[in-house]
């Protein structure tokens, strides 16, 4: 889930504001005072104060629905586990774009472990995809790596059939030795896909509402502040862009108050217009390509407050107001996908590994073999009919 709504964008705002004035040597005790609510432990001679206004949401279409994204990486739930410290994962473009457009990370599935409430490990799981085997001679194979047990496919090409472990081969997972029960005749060879796990890396320091792109190079990872010991969640690293999570999204529309306050009047007269100028001059397209719109800004009148009741002594108050629209998005990961397709029945696949059940469909493992489940929420429920139907 990504949003950018009253939190973000105050904080968003109230960063901004911070940086501009920061430069002005002048207004040096300003930045400090520049908040989002007035807690001050004495009265300040200047402050800027960011205050939402309110809000409406922008509905682009009747279900929110946006359509199929492509990526090399989405985030899939672990069994048993909320999954919920880490918000949501995005490819990191800059990465990519150095690695000379290639993603930089092998494909896999990478479990993240909250170890301690701020430290966590990756532990990778890599996928090998079309492996060609070894043939030490005509009954053994090796493979590259040791391999998950459970996780290999074996096909017999170039007719891409899949052989069956314990009728067509037995296999040593620890050594990745693989022995056919018929030799192979010349003109056939042996292509392999499987799983191997990695060395584990960490501890990482998790920082609440940042995101890390170091950790699993060209992923982003974004995470929030329900961070617990003990979660777990996965990243799915693809070795191409595929169909990797339905988007449901759409914008906000939402306003945003800014007060000035001043002990005298030229100073909150110039803390009005040099903020309004920053803000519709040069923060509007700074924000404009992180996917906040500032679509309108107004100028409110001055006033004036005493800030002593016993003397003539006053503070001077001026207003902004801004109609900003912001994003909001919801992935749901399309966490199963089409790997072959075989032109063959299952009695004709099971003829041709002589199986005496063509039903037992061997060493292929559900999804749930690797602790990862479809991602469930009640909101998404019966909402698979995306796409128009013919029928």
């Amino acid at each position: 889930m990504y949003f950018r709504l009253t939190e973000a964008l105050k904080r968003r705002f109230i960063e901004e504001i911070r940086r501009f004035w920061s430069y002005h040597p002048g207004y040096q005790d300003l930045v400090g005072n520049i908040q989002g609510k007035f807690s001050f432990s004495e009265q300040p001679q200047f402050a800027i104060i960011v205050k939402n206004g309110g809000g409406s949401a922008v509905q682009l279409s009747a279900d929110n629905y946006v359509g199929v994204v492509q990526s090399y990486v989405y985030k899939a739930l672990v069994q048993n586990y909320p999954g919920v410290f880490l918000e949501w994962v995005r490819e990191d473009a800059v990465a990519i774009q150095n690695n000379d457009g290639r993603f930089p990370t092998a494909p896999g599935v990478y479990y993240i472990e909250m170890t301690e409430d701020d430290e966590y490990f990756v532990d990778p799981l890599y996928d090998v995809y079309n492996e060609q085997v070894a043939l030490l001679d005509p009954t053994t194979g090796q493979l590259e790596h040791p391999f998950l047990a459970g996780s290999l496919r074996l096909y017999e090409q170039p007719n891409g059939f899949l052989l069956v472990e314990g009728t067509n081969y037995t296999v040593d997972a620890s050594t990745g030795t693989i022995t056919l029960a018929t030799p192979f005749d010349q003109g056939r060879y042996l292509v392999a896909d499987y799983r191997w796990p990695g060395e584990s890396t960490g501890p990482h320091l998790l920082r609440p509402m940042y995101a890390n792109k170091d950790v699993i190079p060209g992923v982003v990872l974004a995470f929030g502040r329900r961070v617990q010991k003990g979660d777990r969640v996965a990243v799915v690293v693809q070795d191409r862009r595929k169909p990797a999570s339905l988007e449901y999204g759409g914008r906000w529309e939402l306003s945003l108050d800014i007060d000035f306050m001043a002990r005298d009047v030229d100073s909150q007269q110039e803390m009005h217009d040099y903020t309004v100028m920053y803000i519709w001059g040069v923060l509007r397209n700074r924000l404009s390509s992180e996917g906040v719109e500032i679509k309108d800004i107004s100028l409110g009148g001055e006033s004036e407050e005493p800030y002593d009741d016993t003397g003539d002594e006053y503070f001077y108050n001026a207003t902004i107001s801004l109609t900003v629209e912001t994003d909001w998005a919801i992935h749901v990961p399309l966490t199963a996908l089409m790997r072959m397709v075989a032109p063959l029945t299952l009695e004709q696949a099971g003829e041709i590994a002589n199986q005496t059940d063509p039903t037992d469909t061997g060493n292929i493992k559900m999804l749930e073999a690797l602790g990862l489940q479809e991602w469930s929420d009640p909101f998404f429920t019966d909402r698979g009919h995306t796409y128009e139907v013919i029928r």
